[in-house]
């Protein structure tokens, strides 16, 4: 038997969220999931990105957020002559949250088209066109018709509805992003000073919902703007990394900023052309009156781990008895061989950063 106020509080945190969009500490490694036009805009050929959060395990449901996504770019040549090229991804997540488990599944194609301004600049615009699945299980929760004085009785009937309830809505989003990447010779290596921006919308068509007993909500559309940098300290072995974010959507504004770093722990060759540096990253997240999330990786040639730990720091931590969220992300990124082109990146180095 669960006390009212915890059922209340489950409730009221499950419906709340409803209203708003999954999110991740760790942004640099879920690039399309914050903006469209980020779609194939990296060193290389193929990228797969995978992300994972558990949040609030002491609640009895824990909050559960999972996605992957996969792109491309196509028609790149090995060499940044030429002018613009094609990109193209794939987008699914899934979120799950409380003892309703009123849940989200997505999927979404992403398609982008990058210019290069100049040799060491691209601009791209992206749009994201998907499909949402909702849904809640009814039978999961207690109501008060339920109460027989005593404690809550699950065999009483509520009287509330359906047992389950789904509803499927399309999905368009759009964005532009800008990336430069400026690539160093040094004695003993290259240093790179990255730096991108981009501009986010999406909930275009503000889909409208209906759950429950006629009532319906719509959902509010997004906008999101971004800025980044990963900036080689001369002569060092030390990155630095920082990041800025900010969310609107409807009423709610989440400004997410992080201070990160990586420290070169082995060099790659410079002479045979591929960079396949090893980084240790690490870093710390602060959500505007929210939480903060220390955050620890790992870079091994194409490949990228991170986890971080959230603490909660807004009034909501009584609620939650002071528990946070754990994640976990995974990217992979391909340097060498474009796995659908057949052919060798001849001349194209990989400098260090996805």
């Amino acid at each position: 038997m669960k006390k009212l106020s915890t059922i209340i509080i489950l409730s009221f945190i499950g419906f709340a969220s409803f209203a708003q969009d999954i999110h991740f500490v760790q942004t640099s490694s879920t690039p399309i999931l914050l903006n469209p036009g980020a779609t194939g805009v990296f060193q290389g050929w193929e990228r797969v990105s995978v992300a994972h959060r558990q949040q609030w395990f002491t609640l009895g449901a824990p909050y559960v957020t999972s996605q992957i996504s996969a792109d491309l770019n196509l028609f790149k040549q090995t060499q940044n002559k030429q002018k613009a090229y094609m990109g193209i991804g794939l987008n699914f997540y899934n979120d799950v949250a409380g003892d309703g488990k009123l849940g989200t599944n997505q999927g979404s194609l992403l398609v982008s088209g990058i210019v290069n301004i100049t040799e060491n600049q691209t601009l791209s615009a992206g749009i994201e066109i998907g499909a949402a699945q909702q849904s809640i299980k009814m039978q999961n929760l207690t109501w008060s018709s339920q109460f027989d004085g005593e404690g809550f009785d699950s065999s009483i009937i509520p009287g509330e509805g359906n047992s389950a309830a789904t509803l499927i809505y399309a999905d368009l989003g759009a964005g532009i992003f800008y990336n430069m990447q400026n690539v160093t010779s040094t004695m003993s290596r290259k240093e790179v000073q990255r730096l991108y921006a981009g501009v986010s919308y999406y909930h275009l068509t503000t889909p409208t919902r209906e759950f429950y007993n006629g009532s319906t909500d719509q959902l509010s559309t997004k906008l999101v703007g971004q800025i980044g940098a990963e900036l080689d300290v001369p002569n060092s072995k030390f990155v630095f990394a920082p990041s800025f974010a900010i969310f609107l959507q409807g009423p709610n504004t989440e400004i997410l900023g992080t201070l990160a770093g990586k420290f070169r722990i082995k060099e790659g060759t410079k002479y045979t052309g591929i960079y396949n540096n090893t980084y240790l990253s690490f870093g710390l997240n602060y959500r505007s009156q929210d939480a903060i999330a220390p955050m620890l990786g790992m870079e091994i040639a194409n490949y990228r781990f991170g986890v971080a730990y959230e603490f909660n720091i807004s009034p909501l931590q009584s609620s939650t008895n002071s528990q946070g969220s754990f994640e976990v992300t995974f990217q992979w990124a391909n340097f060498q061989n474009a796995l659908f082109q057949g052919r060798r990146t001849k001349g194209f180095k990989k400098p260090g950063g996805m």
